[in-house]
């Protein structure tokens, strides 16, 4: 073995403060996992090294024999003292996406986002601090301004979340095809995580302990959040799975588009299903475009923002859905005011 994995075994080894281990008991279990090669000397050039490195915590106790080593009760497991400028810019982007982390960790590394814009700073103009300025992680989004959120309760939501506690709290209900809003309050619901969609972030819960159904709430119709000491009465350990709320099942469909030519460029390169095919229809101006979809609400929308870019030719409903809509769109504009 190299003697890089050499010295992070020794690590490994090394327990934290008040508990101290002597360099024959590391060389010992070093050798039992497979080090053959190494004599004591060596382990103990690697343990005065690895303490003069400063990155580590670890420290020696010199005040008896044999001397023992552990890793300071305080250490927060980077030199604040030693960042270079690649860790610096690391942690500023990761500091930029802390809305999706506990707020214990957030907490924690605090001084490290501090410490980090600090290097930056004075390495303005620095490769770094270029790359820090010029590439970023943009969401598109609808053109709407931000729905103003509860801090408040989006932080409890996080802890709850974390500590795996039910919530109670007041969540906006929309009835009758949005023309009735109510505010209701509800007691033990289970949080089961946060996805970020469509540049929106939602709430995902259950209610009690017996309904199984999954919902994906918005953080605007949510608010007055307290965390109570009950235990979670359901778990959800993929949170990624969520995308499978039933709020948003829909069947998957064999989508055909006539599309013009000039339009194409609006995929920016991009395919609506790894199946899809484009050729050329009996238009010589447009092109036949086939994917397998599903047929969500999000579909509808990117098709209708293409406008009279795209004609849908199949599935049947879905072009029934398009002509219903070009009627009452040409009905609505054509009446005068």
């Amino acid at each position: 073995m190299t003697a890089f994995q050499r010295k992070l075994d020794i690590l490994q080894f090394v327990p934290a403060a008040p508990r101290k281990v002597s360099s024959r008991q590391i060389f010992e279990n070093l050798q039992n996992c497979g080090h053959d090669n190494i004599d004591m000397r060596t382990i103990q050039r690697d343990l005065v090294n690895l303490e003069k490195v400063g990155l580590f915590g670890l420290e020696v106790d010199k005040r008896s024999k044999p001397y023992g080593w552990f890793i300071n009760a305080s250490f927060k497991k980077l030199n604040l003292s030693l960042m270079d400028g690649n860790t610096a810019l690391a942690f500023k982007v990761l500091e930029q996406s802390g809305a999706t982390l506990p707020n214990s960790t957030v907490k924690e590394l605090q001084p490290y986002f501090i410490k980090a814009g600090q290097i930056l700073e004075q390495n303005n103009d620095s490769l770094l601090t270029h790359w820090l300025k010029t590439v970023t992680d943009a969401h598109v989004s609808q053109p709407l301004l931000s729905p103003e959120i509860d801090a408040a309760s989006f932080e409890r939501l996080k802890n709850a979340i974390f500590f795996k506690k039910q919530i109670s709290a007041d969540i906006k209900r929309i009835f009758n095809g949005g023309n009735k809003v109510v505010w209701k309050h509800y007691d033990r619901v289970n949080p089961m995580g946060l996805i970020k969609q469509g540049g929106r972030q939602l709430f995902v819960c259950t209610f009690g302990s017996l309904h199984k159904r999954r919902y994906a709430l918005p953080l605007q119709f949510i608010k007055n959040v307290t965390v109570t000491d009950n235990e979670c009465q359901q778990r959800y350990e993929n949170i990624e799975d969520a995308q499978l709320i039933p709020l948003y099942q829909k069947q998957e469909i064999t989508l055909t588009l006539l599309v013009k030519n000039n339009a194409l460029f609006l995929l920016h390169g991009y395919k609506l299903a790894e199946d899809q095919t484009i050729c050329q229809s009996s238009h010589p101006d447009k092109s036949v475009l086939t994917a397998t979809v599903s047929d969500t609400n999000k579909l509808r929308a990117f098709l209708r923002g293409l406008g009279d870019n795209i004609e849908v030719i199949e599935p049947p409903k879905l072009r029934a859905y398009f002509c219903d809509l070009s009627e009452r769109l040409y009905m609505a504009y054509k009446t005068a005011h």
